[in-house]
Parts: structure tokens; C-alpha cells; sequence
């Protein structure tokens, strides 16, 4: 059973005086335990609705689905109350924007120790006059269980004298380090599932890489499961295990990592892969995908990527159908498909697209998913 099971997801935005706003529209994510999953796509697609909505934290917005399941219970049938407790105790989340997302005029530490008191294992009142206290008056004491427990996390999370860090306020801290601490934030109340929304935004490489080697090693050590939001194929290809595609608040492509980029089935993909500078290079031309993703209200008929695709036919005006490519490997693309024609038959994935993609290979025989070459 997936730790996370969403089907046929829907988020509609109501909008006074105009049309409502389709902004996901019929996603499905699953997300297995012990795994990271990475949700992927241009700006706009949806991948951030879709991981609020895992955590019911769009106000004003229409949710629905066919099935919205974290441990085989519907998130959508608990209580405001009982999210509150699944949100911390069973989900953490780490927001893209490190600065906003931490309080200015507390002390890293507290923060930390705070959700530690309230969905962590200590004996310490978390109500809200000993929490106003504590904001106001007298801080944490450092002797604290969960001050002692929000100093772990921080070194947990790689961050260099953690005691030091705790007292520190958000804006004295690098952005490498604000996102340990978020990610420390994160587990103070040993969540199952962490969702980490673009946690690498503004980084450069060298503190990239070290958020997403603690990412993969909280993953490996403490068995938490991680759906990692990120517009990088690169991030995908060295952090996640498995991959959903979203194109315009809809999914476009499901498939584990190695599939992905051995062997991306649906034209939007192939054009993400093919934009990747090959072997790294930073000069020359970029190959880029023509136009841009539509308006939420401006989406055509059927497919959202067809007035963009070079591959598009008649039939992509309809209702997109569902092609299996391989176990666990699956594309939404009428391309797959039998067209109208009975003279015209099923698309050869190499042959319709200028170029194709391929992966390179290292020496060892595998895959190196961040090179790709046309072909």
C-alpha cells in the first residue's frame, strides 16, 4: 500500500466576477514508503497546489478526488483538529522561500523546540499561555527536552555547531543553512512524509548538492518518505527514486527515475530532457520547447501541451487517455493511441519527434540522466 494515494485530484480556485480556475485537473500521485518521489514541470503547472492540498492549506479552494489517502485514510474525511495533529506529527512540509517561512524574532532554536513540544515525544506543556511565555518572556530553557531535541535535529541535519546555531535568528543564517533548519523544523515531530517544495530554489550548486545528499540521506536512515517538488531534471535524476511529469495541472508522464530518462514516452518530456545543457555545457544554443504553457483559463481541448507539441494530430483535442508503456511506466498521450485514420496506426516514439532524445551512458553501462544528447 502507498504511503500516499491520490487519484484524480481536482483544485478549483472561485473567482468573484469571472470563471472559476481549473488549476490541477485530474492528477494522480502515489507515493511509496522509504522513497522520494519528485514532482516535476514548469512554473505554473501545479505542482505546489497539488502539495498544499496534500496538506489542506488552500484557503478558499474547491478539493476534490476520486481518492486522497495517507496511510489508507482519507486526508479530506479528518477534522480541521486532526490535521492540525497530522501536520507535524505525520507530515512536515519545507516551504521554498526559507526567509519567509521562518519567524524573523525567534531564535531558530525555539522555533525548532516549538514544534518539537507539540508533535514530538516530550514531556513539556505546549499551551498557549506557556507557549506565549516562552515566545515573550523567558525562551526555552536550554536545558529543555525539546531545546536539547531541536540542538539534534540541527546537527541531524549537517548544520555546524548546532548549539551555537540555535540561538541564532533566521537572518544571521546563509540560505544553505535557513533550509537545514527548516528541514529541521520539518522533523521535530517525526513525520512518515516530508513535502519539500523547490527546497533548492536560489542555492547555488555546492549548497544545492549537500540539501539534497541530507535529503537522501534522512530518506536512507530514518525511513521518511519525501515528495520533492523541483522544475530541475538534474535534482530529479540525482535525489528521487520515482517521478510524475506535470504539464498545466495535469499529469503528463509516471514512471521510476531510471524509466524517466532511458526512456521518456510523452513529447513534453522528451523536450524537457532535450533543454538540458548536453554533457553540462553552458555555451552555445539551448535547445528550448517553442511557445509557453497556457493561461489556467485559456487551457485548449484535451491535451494542455498540444498547441506546443511537434508530434500533435487531430485526436489531441479529445479527452487524454491513459497508455501503459511499462510496469510502473505510464503516459498520457494520444500519440500511443490508434488514431481516427484506420489507415493510420500507433506512433513510433522515435520517429515523430525532430530528433528523439537518448541517455548517455557512463563507462559502467548505466545511465547518466543529467547528459542528454539528440539522437
Amino acid at each position: 500500500m502507498s504511503l500516499l494515494d491520490v487519484e484524480n485530484l481536482r483544485v478549483t480556485f472561485p473567482v468573484d466576477g469571472g470563471p472559476d480556475v481549473r488549476a490541477v485537473d485530474g492528477v494522480d500521485i502515489a507515493v511509496e514508503p522509504g522513497e522520494i518521489h519528485g514532482l516535476v514541470g514548469e512554473s505554473g503547472s501545479g505542482k505546489s497546489v497539488t502539495a498544499r492540498s496534500v496538506m489542506r492549506l488552500l484557503d478558499g479552494a474547491v478539493v476534490e478526488a476520486d481518492r486522497f489517502d495517507y496511510r489508507g485514510e482519507d486526508l479530506y474525511a479528518k477534522s480541521e483538529a486532526e490535521m492540525r495533529t497530522i501536520r507535524g506529527d505525520d507530515i512536515g512540509m519545507v516551504f521554498q522561500d526559507s526567509m519567509s517561512a521562518l519567524n524573523p524574532v525567534m531564535t531558530v532554536g525555539e522555533q525548532i523546540a516549538e514544534v518539537v513540544r507539540h508533535h514530538g515525544d516530550v514531556d513539556e506543556s505546549a499551551g498557549l499561555l506557556s507557549e506565549l511565555r516562552r515566545k515573550y518572556v523567558t525562551g526555552t530553557s536550554e536545558t529543555a527536552p525539546s531545546w536539547r531535541r531541536a540542538v539534534e535535529l540541527l546537527e541531524t541535519v549537517g548544520i555546524a555547531d548546532p548549539a551555537d546555531v540555535a540561538t541564532t535568528y533566521p537572518h544571521q543564517l546563509s540560505g544553505g543553512q535557513r533550509q537545514r533548519v527548516m528541514i529541521a523544523q520539518a522533523l521535530g515531530g517525526d513525520p512518515s512524509l516530508i513535502i519539500a517544495d523547490e527546497p533548492t530554489t536560489a542555492l547555488d550548486v555546492t549548497v544545492e548538492a549537500g540539501i539534497l545528499d541530507e535529503l537522501r540521506r534522512l530518506c536512507d536512515e530514518m525511513d521518511v518518505s519525501i515528495l520533492l517538488i523541483t522544475h530541475d531534471l538534474g535534482v530529479v535524476a540525482e535525489t528521487c527514486d520515482s517521478v510524475t511529469v506535470m504539464y498545466s495541472g495535469s499529469v503528463m508522464e509516471r514512471a521510476s527515475t531510471e524509466q524517466l530518462f532511458q526512456h521518456p514516452a510523452h513529447p513534453y518530456t522528451k523536450g524537457l530532457l532535450r533543454s538540458v545543457p548536453e554533457g553540462g555545457a553552458t555555451d552555445g544554443e539551448l535547445t528550448t520547447i517553442p511557445g509557453s504553457a497556457p493561461e489556467p483559463t485559456e487551457r485548449p481541448d484535451g491535451c494542455p501541451f498540444r498547441d506546443r507539441c511537434p508530434a500533435a494530430f487531430e485526436a489531441c483535442a479529445d479527452p487524454l487517455p491513459e497508455h501503459v508503456v511499462d510496469a510502473g511506466h505510464a503516459t498520457r498521450c494520444h500519440l500511443y493511441t490508434e488514431r481516427d485514420d484506420p489507415g493510420e496506426v500507433a506512433w513510433d516514439a522515435d520517429a515523430d519527434i525532430d530528433a528523439g532524445v537518448t541517455a548517455v551512458t557512463d563507462d559502467s553501462g548505466e545511465p547518466s540522466p543529467t547528459e542528454v544528447t539528440d539522437g
